[in-house]
């Protein structure tokens, strides 16, 4: 899959239009808009801004990784994959509004601390 495919899949499961997209990443929706629909692959600088935006490699986008489920997350904790479901959540969690966002992060963290 190229990265015109790979952006479009990525942003759409996010929930993400293109015009939010190039809000984020600071271009004309023109510019995405192209990415998705041509061959043309955004700058280094807008590429890693993107693949950043979305937790994955440049390489998941650029086609090099075969699959999303290739997320890699370094914390205090270690460097560990994020399991599908862990992937699924994230992305949930990025289409709610961010007073939602708060409100979950708090439940998320009184849970953590009472088990």
């Amino acid at each position: 899959m190229d990265f015109s495919l790979r952006l479009k899949e990525i942003r759409e499961r996010c929930g993400l239009s293109q015009a939010a997209l190039a809000k984020e990443l600071g271009v004309g929706v023109g510019s995405v808009g192209m990415w998705e629909s041509t061959d043309r692959i955004p700058p280094a600088k807008k590429l890693v801004k993107i693949a950043n935006y979305f937790n994955v490699t440049t390489d998941y986008l650029l086609g090099r990784e075969d699959s999303f489920g290739n997320i890699v997350v370094n914390s205090n904790n270690g460097i560990f994959r994020l399991s599908s479901t862990e992937q699924q959540l994230v992305l949930d969690f990025r289409k709610l509004l961010p007073e939602m966002q708060t409100y979950v992060t708090g439940i998320v963290h009184n849970l953590a601390w009472n088990t």
